[in-house]
């Protein structure tokens, strides 16, 4: 069934390696927002991060200092500092309001796979549509197993559908086996991960901004 959190990867397969050469310098930044359900979520973009670097993907994190302040001017200045020549910047925040206020063009939601995080996820994609309509993407964490995983982002993806007409794109899982306490060297950890990264290239799901010295607000 399309849509499905089905993927069989190739075991050594690699996406082109069109990173960046060291000092040259991208048209924009290629951000990736991801909206965590908890601060304790934030070891998945870190290690997501790591993933995107060993497949030729030059990617850092960035952190803005102050969530309850923020301009998109806030954010141009972070990654004119901290960016250099990444070609992907990934963004994780706790904050809604984060996302809406520098009016991302994509977000990923990390939604733990239990009810209660749905509609939580729900109440959050419906809080973003009130001041513009990003592409959303999801990573359920900690089903036990792929069925789990399924069942849990068709209900949030079919609510958000009939609801608020809004599709969600399905960026894969992280099984409840998989944790933050398992080392980043972990063969099965990493394999999740990898499945990640691979969905977020081959769907080109991030969001280009532009350099604040060249296209600034």
């Amino acid at each position: 069934m399309d849509g499905q959190l089905s993927p069989v990867y190739q075991s050594g397969a690699r996406c082109p390696d069109d990173g960046l050469q060291p000092g040259q310098r991208p048209d924009n930044y290629q951000v990736i927002p991801f909206l965590l359900d908890s601060p304790a979520q934030a070891w998945i973009p870190h290690d997501l991060c790591q993933a995107l670097g060993t497949r030729g993907h030059h990617s850092l994190l960035c952190h803005l200092e102050d969530e309850d302040d923020t301009t998109p001017a806030t954010l141009n200045t972070l990654l004119g500092e901290q960016a250099e020549d990444s070609e992907f910047c990934l963004l994780p925040t706790t904050s809604a309001e984060t996302v809406r206020q520098y009016r991302f063009d994509h977000v990923i939601l990390l939604v733990p796979a239990n009810l209660d995080a749905i509609l939580a996820a729900y109440q959050r994609i419906k809080h973003l549509l009130q001041q513009q309509m990003p592409e959303i993407g999801v990573v359920m964490v900690g089903p036990r197993d792929q069925r789990a995983a399924w069942h849990y982002f068709r209900k949030l993806a079919l609510g958000t559908l009939r609801y608020l007409d809004v599709p969600l794109l399905n960026l894969g899982f992280l099984p409840e086996r998989v944790t933050s306490d398992h080392g980043p060297s972990d063969h099965h950890r990493q394999n999740f991960l990898a499945r990640i990264s691979e969905r977020l290239l081959r769907s080109e799901f991030y969001t280009h901004y532009p350099y604040a010295t060249e296209q600034g607000f």
